[in-house]
C-alpha cells in the first residue's frame, strides 16, 4: 500500500530531525489514502475501542489497555494523546508494516470530544467509552451541547456504548445507542464529582438506571494513590489500590473496567492490571528531582480544576503549590474558565502559592479574589527554581500547570519529554 510505505517513510524522517512523536506521517498518508484508518483496523480481530469525553480520556485508556494486555491480548493504543484522526492514522502507520499488513486483537483509541463525530463512522468501535461532559476550551467547541453532540453521534456508530450515569448529558446519549451499559458511584462520592450544570448556579440529577453495571463503592486517600472498591451488578467486587489520586480517577477505573468486561475479563483480574498502572503522562505523576518529589496535577476547565483543588484542600497546611497556566492552542485560548472553578475552597488550606505561565498574572488575580497572595514569575525556568525553593528536601510540591505548560516544566524536570511525548 504507498500511502502506508509514503506514511512510515515520513515517520522516520521526522524521528531522524528529532521530531519525536509526529502526527505528520498520518497526514501525509491520508492524502494519499483517505480511507487509510478504515483499511487499517478493518484488520483488528475483536474490534475497537473508543474513549472521548471531557476529561479522564487519558488515564481511562491507559488502564483499559493494560487490563487487555493482561489477558494476552495484543494491543494497539495512541499513548501519547495524539487523539485526532491524524495522530489515529500515524499510530496505526506505527505498528502496520510497510504493505499495510497488522496485527491486533483490540485497537484502543483516545478520541477527541469534537473529532469523535467524523471518526465514530470510520472507526465503527466494538465499545465506544464517555467519561464525562463538561465545558472546555470554549473557544475551539463553543457551547458544551455542542460538544455533547458530538459524542452522542458518535454512540450511535458503536455496538455498545459504555456511559456515566452521573453525568445528565451521558446519560441521555443512551437513547441513540444500540446498546448500553451504565458506571456511576454510591452517593456519598457522587457528590464529590457533580455535574457540569453545578459549577453555573444549577444542578440537573441525571435520570440514572435504576441498577449499575459497575459501581464505585469507595473512594478513599491512600498516600499518592487512593483505596477505590468496585462492584458489578452480578455480584464480583474487588478493593483496588490504585496508583492515581482523586475520586476523578476512581470513575475512570469504573470506566475501563467496565469496558474491559465487555472482552471477557473479570472484575477481579482487572483489578490487578489496575494496581500495576501508573499515572498516565502528566496525570498525577510525581517526578524526582534534587531530592524533592513534584506531583503533577494538569487541569484544563473549571471541572478538573476544581478535582485539583480538592486534592489540595485534603493536605496538611503548608504545602508548596504552582500554579502555571498557558493560553496556547492546545490549552484553549480563553482563560475565563479560571473563574469558575472553586479557588476560594484554597482559602485557609495555609499552603504557598505561586503562578507561572504565560497567563500567570490572571492566575494571581484570580487567586488575589480568592483572598490569597501569591508570587509570579512567567519564565518556566525561574518559576521552577523559585518554586523548588520553598520545597524542604524529602518533601513534595505541588504543580497545577495546563498542557502545554505541563509540557515545559517537565522537559525541565526531565530532559526531552516533550519531544518523546510519552507515558512515564
Amino acid at each position: 500500500m504507498a500511502a502506508c510505505a509514503l506514511g512510515r517513510l515520513t515517520g522516520r524522517l521526522s524521528r531522524l530531525l528529532g521530531r519525536g512523536g509526529s502526527a505528520l506521517p498520518g497526514l501525509v498518508a491520508e492524502k494519499v489514502d483517505p480511507r487509510l484508518i478504515e483499511r487499517l483496523v478493518a484488520a483488528v480481530r475483536r474490534g475497537v475501542v473508543v474513549v472521548t469525553g471531557t476529561n479522564g480520556k487519558t488515564t481511562t485508556t491507559k488502564m483499559l489497555v493494560a487490563m487487555l494486555e493482561g489477558e494476552g491480548l495484543t494491543v494497539i493504543t495512541n499513548p501519547t494523546g495524539s487523539n485526532l484522526a491524524r495522530g489515529i492514522a500515524s499510530r496505526l502507520l506505527e505498528v502496520a508494516s510497510w504493505r499495510g499488513r497488522l496485527e491486533a486483537d483490540v485497537a484502543v483509541f483516545e478520541v477527541d470530544e469534537a473529532a469523535v463525530r467524523p471518526l465514530a463512522p470510520r472507526l465503527r468501535p466494538q465499545v465506544l467509552v464517555v467519561t464525562n461532559m463538561a465545558r472546555d476550551q470554549l473557544d475551539r467547541f463553543g457551547e458544551l451541547a455542542t460538544t455533547a453532540s458530538h459524542a452522542a453521534a458518535a454512540v450511535r456508530h458503536a455496538a455498545i456504548a459504555v456511559l456515566n450515569a452521573d453525568d445528565p448529558l451521558v446519560v441521555e446519549m443512551a437513547a441513540g445507542a444500540a446498546a448500553a451499559r451504565f458506571f456511576g458511584a454510591a452517593a456519598p462520592i457522587r457528590r464529590a464529582m457533580p455535574p457540569d450544570s453545578s459549577l453555573y448556579g444549577t444542578r440537573t440529577e441525571a435520570a440514572a438506571p435504576a441498577l449499575l453495571d459497575l459501581s464505585l463503592e469507595r473512594a478513599e486517600a491512600e498516600g499518592d494513590g487512593q483505596l477505590v472498591e468496585l462492584a458489578s451488578a452480578s455480584g464480583e467486587r474487588a478493593v483496588v489500590r490504585l496508583q492515581v489520586p482523586g475520586v476523578y480517577n476512581g470513575y475512570n477505573a469504573a470506566a475501563a473496567a467496565l469496558a474491559a468486561a465487555e472482552f471477557g475479563v473479570p472484575l477481579g483480574r482487572a483489578a490487578g492490571a489496575l494496581e500495576s498502572t501508573p499515572p498516565a503522562f502528566g496525570r498525577g505523576q510525581v517526578v524526582e528531582y534534587r531530592g524533592r518529589r513534584v506531583k503533577l496535577l494538569l487541569v484544563k476547565n473549571p471541572a478538573g480544576f476544581n478535582q485539583a483543588i480538592r486534592l489540595l484542600t485534603a493536605l496538611s497546611p503548608g504545602a508548596e503549590v504552582l500554579m502555571a497556566i498557558n493560553d496556547l492552542d492546545a490549552d484553549g485560548r480563553d482563560v475565563s474558565w479560571l473563574w469558575d472553578a472553586r479557588v476560594e475552597d484554597l482559602a485557609g488550606s495555609g499552603h504557598r502559592f505561586g503562578t507561572a505561565g504565560i497567563r500567570a498574572y490572571d492566575m494571581a488575580l484570580r487567586l488575589k479574589y480568592a483572598g490569597l497572595q501569591a508570587w509570579s514569575e512567567t519564565g518556566f525556568p525561574a518559576a521552577l527554581e523559585r518554586f523548588l525553593a520553598g520545597v524542604p528536601e524529602g518533601g513534595t510540591g505541588y504543580l497545577v500547570p495546563t498542557y502545554t505548560a505541563m509540557l515545559r516544566f517537565l522537559d525541565l524536570l526531565r530532559p526531552g519529554t516533550a519531544k518523546r511525548e510519552v507515558w512515564s
